[in-house]
């Protein structure tokens, strides 16, 4: 189960934004609407404690008996748990109809048990994708699942360039528990440019980001410790966070940045950050603040600062994931700081990984923390993975040394995917709201109704693979969203998009007679 916090009357407003212009309903049934719309849409996390009566009255302006009659609704359609002594915490009501297993909040599909994409995780989907047409399997069908691209020109002439380096390893063990050391200090000097001092002992290589987190989880928490989130967020660490029985603590990301923004703390509420902190006492905190996956948005350079500070009072470890880190668009104004450059060494941890920015074929990533804790972590990788391979160690070393070439290559193919994507939306599907994202590798998509896994598991039989809203946060909400990766090929982008206009009314048809009892009634 979730633990989330209870929210301020303040912070509740603005999960909420302003109320519909020129509504014909009664006032109580638009605010109930207003707070379904938020949990639905990851806003407002379910189990959140909503605030009194008398408090969220003053914070809307609204009179009592308005908010009174709101909740009632609220607790009779099954959306409010009201104790005496304990106030209100949101919840989700069972499905409509539990024998179709329809993929709505409430349903066994809300827990990965019913849809295609189950607690194995996103990739749910049979191993037999074709190898010489990236993003599409044998039978032709296009995989959008994934966001990964395929690799850059220059990746033939590191690979040589490492065989080459490798007979100078030959006379050791091969035994680098650490990492590499020339790859060490490439990825500590990086740091070190984006102002964040750091040596070869900062740095921990490992096996892509994910076995990053993994191993920072397995080793600084114990079963049953809160690891708070972002709602939405990325689904493999959300099952990680579950297998190893920590408890998620997810904290809803606002509204996606409109076109032009590049997110900021319109995206971040640091008040709502902050008391999920201070109240739930996580032990971990894990953040994708670069191009955030999936909604794109970057956290600026205020809200960074804040969070660290709150972390530092809350005693909570920050896990920043910087995998998209290196991938804005070109023209993107100057990245904000890696959020260790707001640490003291004792609170942010950094994952990083040349997965997405370079090619999911390499899994190389790695941990920049203070060196006791890396040597501790080495001691715990040990236990399961002794050491990474020398020579795809090296091959990230001869990338590292000169990436300019490879980057500028990946984050074109990125810039062109995202605006042939977004193109092909507006021409097909023009009620579909895309998010507009400066870098990263996704589209977080707005579609007009409740149908994102009903569309999802019609969409093989259309040609295409996606991944649904709701496998993006940890209680089966979001069901009117889509993540859109946009790292295939601009024609492969818009026959996936034509596909999927096929298939849309079809699968909005089916959310309208699955839906749950007063979804947005």
């Amino acid at each position: 189960m979730s633990q989330t916090t209870r929210i301020s009357a303040a912070t509740l407003a603005k999960r909420l934004g302003p109320p519909a212009v020129g509504s014909e309903q009664p006032a109580y049934r638009a605010l109930a609407d207003r707070i379904r719309a938020a949990v639905l849409d990851g806003r407002l996390a379910v189990a959140s404690g909503l605030p009194s009566e008398r408090d969220l009255a003053t914070g809307l302006s609204l009179s009592r008996t308005t908010v009174g009659a709101a909740y009632a609704l609220l607790r009779d359609q099954g959306w409010l748990d009201s104790r005496r002594g304990s106030g209100s915490r949101l919840r989700l009501p069972e499905a409509a109809d539990p024998a179709t297993g329809s993929g709505r909040p409430g349903a066994a599909s809300a827990r990965g048990a019913a849809t295609p994409f189950g607690p194995g995780g996103i990739f749910g989907w049979p191993e037999s994708r074709g190898r010489h047409d990236p993003g599409a399997d044998a039978s032709g069908v296009i995989d959008l699942t994934t966001a990964c691209l395929p690799a850059p020109d220059g990746l033939a002439a590191a690979v040589a360039g490492a065989v080459e380096q490798l007979p100078r390893y030959y006379a050791g063990d091969g035994y680098l528990p650490f990492g590499l050391p020339v790859l060490r200090e490439a990825i500590a000097a990086r740091y070190t440019g984006d102002g964040v001092p750091t040596t070869a002992e900062h740095i921990l290589v490992t096996s892509g980001a994910q076995h990053s987190f993994t191993l920072v989880v397995g080793e600084l928490s114990s079963a049953g410790d809160r690891v708070l989130i972002e709602c939405p967020t990325y689904p493999v660490a959300l099952d990680a966070v579950r297998a190893m029985r920590r408890i998620p603590a997810p904290v809803g990301l606002a509204e996606p940045p409109s076109p032009g923004d590049l997110g900021g703390d319109s995206a971040w509420d640091i008040d709502l950050f902050g008391a999920t902190m201070r109240q739930t006492a996580p032990r971990l905190g894990y953040l994708i603040p670069d191009f955030h996956n999936p909604t794109g948005a970057l956290m600026d350079v205020a809200t960074r600062e804040s969070l660290v500070v709150k972390a530092r009072a809350a005693r909570t470890l920050l896990l920043a994931d910087e995998s998209f880190r290196d991938i804005p668009f070109p023209g993107t104004a100057a990245m904000p700081p890696p959020m260790a450059a707001f640490d003291d060494g004792t609170r942010v941890l950094s994952l990083g990984s040349v997965s997405k920015s370079f090619w999911g074929g390499l899994r190389v990533g790695w941990i920049r923390a203070a060196p006791p804790l890396v040597q501790r972590l080495a001691a715990a990788r040990a236990l399961g993975d002794m050491a990474g391979p020398v020579l795809e160690q090296l091959i990230v070393a001869e990338l590292l040394s000169d990436p300019s070439p490879a980057l500028t290559q990946q984050r074109s193919r990125l810039a062109t995917g995202a605006a042939a994507l977004q193109a092909a939306l507006a021409a097909e599907l023009p009620d579909w709201q895309p998010t507009h994202p400066q870098g990263g590798a996704s589209l977080w998509v707005r579609l007009p109704g409740p149908f994102a896994t009903d569309l999802a598991l019609l969409a093989p039989g259309a040609g295409v693979r996606i991944a649904p809203g709701p496998r993006f946060g940890p209680d089966g909400t979001m069901e009117s969203y889509l993540r859109l990766p946009f790292t295939a090929g601009a024609d492969r982008l818009a026959a996936a998009v034509g596909r999927l206009a096929v298939i849309a009314r079809q699968a909005a048809a089916i959310g309208a007679r699955s839906s749950l009892p007063g979804w947005l009634a």
